[in-house]
């Protein structure tokens, strides 16, 4: 995205990547990996996965139809 010049693409995915690192950093020792299915359960932390995982779906569903946009405007534009 930087090397063709789409900054607004950029800065809209760099808060989403930046937490991905975030979560895969702090992935405790043992663990296999940032969802473990066994500590979801035994923890209770079903309820903010879930949450979080419909957070995700729906930014990347927003993403989805801005790239959609884009590619039928450049389409156009051609």
């Amino acid at each position: 995205m930087l090397i063709s010049l789409h900054w607004f693409i950029f800065l809209l995915n760099a808060p989403v990547a930046t937490w991905n690192v975030y979560r895969y950093i702090m992935v405790p020792t043992g663990n296999l990996g940032v969802f473990d299915p066994t500590e979801i359960h035994n923890r209770g932390q079903l309820k903010s996965h879930m949450k979080e995982a419909m957070i995700k779906l729906g930014f990347h569903l927003l993403c989805f139809f801005i790239y959609l946009y884009s590619m039928i405007l450049s389409l156009i534009n051609d």
